[in-house]
């Protein structure tokens, strides 16, 4: 999903219920080109008081109320309707700001438009979180095509230009608008629209990109409900983004063609149809029992990344639930946040908590009450909340139905509290017959269902402990002679990992905002280069300081050409480049911990243009311990081997 800068339109979001039949008709004439947008809303308002804003750079040039002309203020249009409600007719028009990668809010040029949701193309009312609906004819001039959220009415196509309506009935959001020099390929699929607008070197692409739709879809519909929308559309995007929007996808042109856009990129957004869309997540007023925040991506990452991970087997899923643990430890304290907290990902940090640990939070949720049990709350969920707002009570509640069980306490702990439970195997012995062992957690203490396995003779055995206090010693009885005891050996629990168990990578220091950036290089282009990159690694404003003068305990990354680097970690006592990666490719990166268990982050380059091509690329891979890049190409990479976890033990 995406975050949309209100704030650029100045919405302000208020109690619902207003705005009840809140409908809009749009007549649109678009020319990215020149950037003119021209619009003509006739927009029906229920009784009362509204204040509608428009986006800086659009200006009214006629408002009439029910014919009446209506005084306009900059951007805002206070009205007042009388009962039995009113119809509002504006004409207005502007130049919108160019599309560029920075591109936050609407924006126009060469390569197309781009108009979403919520940033005031369109009139919108203050004081509202309810949808309209809407009806919104598009023209744009040749070479381009547009296409909008909503049901597709009709599209005519003519030598000077095309024209496309669209609609939405249901209270989803406001439209959001697009256009480009696209090829459309079309598939019709048990009633669903589906279809591409690809640039022309991204048309081959098509038929993979339809087909992973349908089976998606497909897939999807069988486990949750119907789909909720008339079709579904994959939008090659002149931006560097992935965006979800209900019935499409606005995807990067350049990443189109990478294997991970189709394994994990595209399900991911399709869910979102369901979850985001099709049910919104509710607004942050709090009270007891009525958890805020935004519940939809961490469902999402379940249910798409992560169950195409168990699809591939159960070494691949453990995997990704120990990048989420170990995403985690990188994160400092002071940057951990409870999920009632989390909106949107507007930072690595974010992303941690709202993705990563709001999907162990269901994954736990599916161990203890089963998977049917689970799937069936799931059903009943979407039965209830379909184009509704929903909170995490609501998910509570369905899963409560489904199970027979009381989850509050569950959902609580999860929810509301900053950090994760820590374990500790505070002693084990094993005899003939079982193993007993002692199982502590710090404070606060969670109610946790501890996955142990047993090593014996005869093979491995598979058991749960309940953990609930402090501690707490039991007796495992096992079939045949134990060997080896292992405590949460899949990562099944979302838990701080124990020493041994997270080895360094990128994120330990670029997530630390007291981490120190040293510059190891001449100053000229190889400086600013690497400047630039510190700028693009930080998951904030990166501290540049002298090797000298960084705090000694903090984080410290090293950014320059090799010698440089090589010269100044010696002089430091610091980590060396690693043999495994001494004179390959044009770039290595690597981490370490100094003996003193200070976090370390070495970029070591051939030259000025080697760092250069780093800019793009390395931002990508802060779950490694260690890349080697030619010019943009990570050609190979890795985490280094965990050391022994004291959640282990041999018997033997």
């Amino acid at each position: 999903m995406r975050t949309l800068l209100l704030a650029l339109c100045g919405i302000l979001a208020a109690a619902p219920g207003w705005a009840a039949g809140l409908h809009h008709d749009l007549t649109v004439t678009l020319d990215p080109t020149a950037r003119r947008l021209e619009v003509e809303d006739r927009l029906r308002l229920p009784a009362g008081t509204h204040r509608l804003m428009l986006a800086p750079g659009l200006t009214v040039g006629e408002a009439l109320l029910d014919g009446k002309s209506v005084a306009v203020r900059g951007n805002a249009l206070p009205v007042t309707v009388p009962e039995g409600g009113g119809e509002l007719r504006l004409r207005y028009a502007g130049t919108l700001p160019p599309l560029t990668p920075e591109s936050r809010g609407s924006g126009g040029g060469a390569e197309g438009a781009y108009l979403p949701a919520g940033t005031g193309w369109i009139p919108t009312p203050e004081n509202t979180e309810t949808s309209p609906s809407w009806r919104l004819s598009v023209r744009v001039p040749a070479p381009f095509v547009a296409v909008a959220t909503g049901r597709l009415v009709e599209e005519i196509r003519d030598g000077a230009g095309y024209t496309a309506t669209f609609a939405e009935d249901r209270s989803v959001e406001e439209p959001s608008l697009f256009a480009g020099a696209w090829q459309v390929t079309e598939r019709m699929h048990n009633g669903l629209r589906l279809r591409t607008y690809f640039h022309p070197e991204q048309a081959p692409l098509a038929e993979e990109y339809l087909d992973l739709s349908a089976r998606t879809i497909d897939e999807q519909a069988a486990r949750i409900g119907a789909y909720p929308f008339a079709g579904f559309a994959i939008l090659s995007a002149p931006l560097p983004v992935g965006l979800g929007f209900p019935g499409l996808t606005y995807i990067g042109r350049q990443v189109m063609p990478l294997p991970f856009i189709r394994a994990q990129s595209l399900p991911h957004e399709i869910l979102h149809n369901w979850w985001g869309n099709g049910v919104r997540v509710g607004g942050d007023g709090n009270w007891p029992g009525n958890w805020p925040g935004n519940w939809s991506e961490g469902l999402t990452t379940f249910m798409a990344d992560y169950a195409a991970a168990e699809a591939r087997g159960e070494d691949v899923a453990q995997a990704m639930r120990l990048d989420w643990l170990r995403d985690y430890a990188a994160l400092p304290a002071e940057r951990d946040s409870a999920l009632t907290d989390f909106r949107a990902k507007v930072h690595d940090a974010a992303q941690i908590v709202g993705y990563g640990k709001a999907a162990m939070l269901f994954h736990m949720l599916r161990a203890e009450i089963g998977a049917d049990a689970f799937d069936a709350g799931i059903r009943r969920f979407w039965e209830d909340k379909r184009f509704q707002d929903a909170r995490w009570d609501d998910l509570r509640r369905a899963f409560e139905a489904s199970s027979g069980r009381h989850l509050k306490a569950f959902f609580e702990q999860w929810l509301t509290r900053v950090g994760a439970p820590t374990l500790e195997l505070a002693g084990a012995k094993a005899d003939g017959g079982g193993v007993a062992l002692t199982l502590r957690q710090g404070e606060p203490t969670y109610g946790l269902t501890v996955p142990v396995e047993v090593r014996t003779v005869a093979g491995t055995e598979r058991h749960t402990i309940r953990l609930d206090g402090r501690e707490a010693t039991v007796t495992i009885p096992t079939a045949a002679a134990p060997r080896a005891l292992a405590v949460d050996p899949g990562f099944g629990l979302f838990r701080r990992l124990a020493p041994g168990e997270a080895p360094p990578t990128l994120r330990d220091v670029t997530l630390d905002h007291a981490a120190a950036t040293v510059i190891a290089t001449a100053d000229g282009p190889a400086a600013e280069a690497a400047r630039a990159l510190a700028e693009r690694l930080a998951d904030g404003k990166p501290r540049i300081a002298a090797a000298e003068r960084s705090d000694p305990t903090a984080p410290l990354a090293v950014i320059g050409t090799a010698g440089e680097v090589d010269r100044l970690l010696a002089r430091l006592g610091l980590p060396p480049v690693p043999d495994s990666l001494k004179g390959r490719g044009t770039a290595r990166v690597w981490t370490a911990r100094t003996p003193q268990g200070r976090p370390l982050l070495a970029v070591a380059a051939d030259d000025a243009a080697a760092l250069q091509a780093l800019l793009r690329p390395l931002p990508h891979y802060g779950r490694q311990s260690w890349l080697v890049f030619e010019g943009p190409r990570a050609v190979d990479r890795g985490v280094w081997p965990a050391g022994g976890s004291p959640l282990r033990v041999s018997f033997e």
